[in-house]
């Protein structure tokens, strides 16, 4: 028990170094021509923001929002755009040159509202089979102590041919190769694409719950609570379902929440669970506890979608299911990789019916997970509505 407790300590510590998800969703278009390669990247308000050390920025609607100082940011930060998207072509790396630069039509959210560099590679050689796309966006600047931002993009390419491929996720700090469709090769057919569209998407949700504290801290709150396999899965259960459910239907546009309301009552489910493992440890035993857990569930899918909106924005009807599909198995591989460990330590405790280990782990680790939830909540409050 003591080292489940000293186990729940260091997770809660690690989340208190933690604001929110430091998750940044971009597109990049790429058009394969046959002098030059043609990319158009996305950079959002907020990543300029962070490059550029302006303070104050909202997270809902303008507010104080300082356009001037953003304008200026996005004219210096061309510089760093080439020198942080890197593409290679064999052995050779391609020199790029800013050619223009698009002001979005208005300013909204930071994380939504996006400055477009248009970038031109040329080639002195003939055209390459495949380029290798990397990028390093805000390394510089970390999102907390030991945490990077998590900068990805939507990767959309048009061939030689004018016709469109699959579109591809271009990851944080990862290579992906790309072929260029150039001198007849055949790019990657539809069933290939979809593989690599879900494995791709899979890693992507495996990230945002392994980078997310806020949803593994409530994965444990309810966790510790329970006294055997079959009420760990049934309470499991239930949130698997509520998430998955609110997933969809946030992905196909049914249902939606401002990011204000969402991160605060993510933030208080998991203050509430541990309270409720404290203070009416009955109740965790009862269907009330599966109530909770489907009910917050709900409200945790809408913040999955966050991750994965942008990430399948324009994919097609069946790229949409790849996506949303890979995305969800992905998340479901986080939480096992928390709740499976964490129920042996558990069962561990309980070994020899030891009673008292149980409720001993459930007190005092139930009160270092709503540690954790309050500190998101006062974060939260304060970002969404004191920024």
């Amino acid at each position: 028990m003591r080292l489940l407790v000293f186990a729940l300590i260091i997770l809660t510590a690690s989340s208190l170094s933690v604001r929110a998800h430091p998750n940044l969703q971009n597109a990049l278009s790429v058009a394969f021509e046959p002098s030059r390669v043609r990319v158009d990247v996305n950079v959002s308000v907020k990543e300029l923001s962070v490059a550029h050390g302006i303070e104050g920025l909202p997270l809902n609607g303008v507010g104080r929002l300082d356009t001037a100082a953003i304008k200026r940011a996005a004219d210096d930060h061309r510089g760093y755009v080439l020198q942080h998207l890197k593409l290679s072509a064999g052995a050779s790396v391609l020199q790029g040159r800013i050619i223009g630069l698009t002001s979005p039509p208005f300013f909204a959210d930071p994380t939504q509202t996006f400055y477009q560099y248009q970038i031109e590679y040329p080639l002195s050689e003939r055209p390459p089979v495949e380029v290798v796309f990397y990028h390093d966006m805000l390394k510089e600047w970390p999102y907390s102590a030991g945490m990077s931002w998590n900068v990805s993009y939507v990767v959309r390419t048009k061939q030689p041919d004018g016709s469109e491929a699959s579109p591809w996720l271009l990851p944080y700090q990862q290579e992906i190769t790309i072929p260029t469709g150039w001198k007849n090769v055949v790019v990657a057919s539809a069933p290939q694409g979809e593989w690599r569209s879900f494995r791709e998407y899979l890693w992507h949700g495996i990230l945002h719950i392994l980078s997310g504290y806020d949803h593994l801290l409530f994965i444990a709150a309810l966790v510790i609570a329970t006294m055997s396999f079959w009420e760990m899965v049934k309470v499991i259960a239930a949130f698997t379902v509520a998430h998955s459910l609110t997933l969809a239907l946030c992905v196909f546009g049914v249902v939606r929440l401002p990011s204000y309301i969402v991160e605060p009552v993510i933030a208080l489910s998991i203050v509430f669970v541990a309270l409720e493992n404290v203070i009416r440890p009955q109740r965790t035993h009862s269907k009330v506890r599966l109530a909770v857990a489907f009910g917050f569930g709900l409200i945790h899918g809408l913040g999955f979608a966050g991750g994965l909106l942008d990430a399948m924005a324009g994919l097609p009807a069946v790229g949409i299911w790849i996506a949303l599909i890979g995305f969800s198995i992905g998340v479901e591989i986080g939480h096992q990789l928390v709740v499976l460990p964490l129920y042996g330590l558990l069962a561990v405790g309980r070994r020899g019916r030891n009673v008292s280990h149980a409720a001993y782990a459930r007190q005092y680790g139930s009160i270092i997970i709503g540690c954790g939830g309050a500190y998101y909540l006062l974060i939260a409050m304060k970002q969404q509505f004191f920024s």
